[in-house]
């Protein structure tokens, strides 16, 4: 896999971790509620490097 994969992916997980922190920190919603909302904003963010990644493999 190229290395432009690796980074959207990174960036991806950091949109879970970042989403997870915000979840867990929260008064009013759910630790999982955050997990999908980071992954979801994280996975949007880095699909052009996914994508990318994906086609020149």
């Amino acid at each position: 896999m190229p290395d432009v994969f690796w980074i959207g992916l990174g960036i991806a997980a950091f949109g879970l971790l970042l989403g997870f922190f915000a979840g867990a920190r929260s008064r009013d919603t759910r630790t999982l509620t955050g997990v999908a909302i980071g992954a979801y904003l994280g996975v949007m963010a880095a699909f052009p490097l996914l994508a990318i990644g994906l086609a020149t493999s």
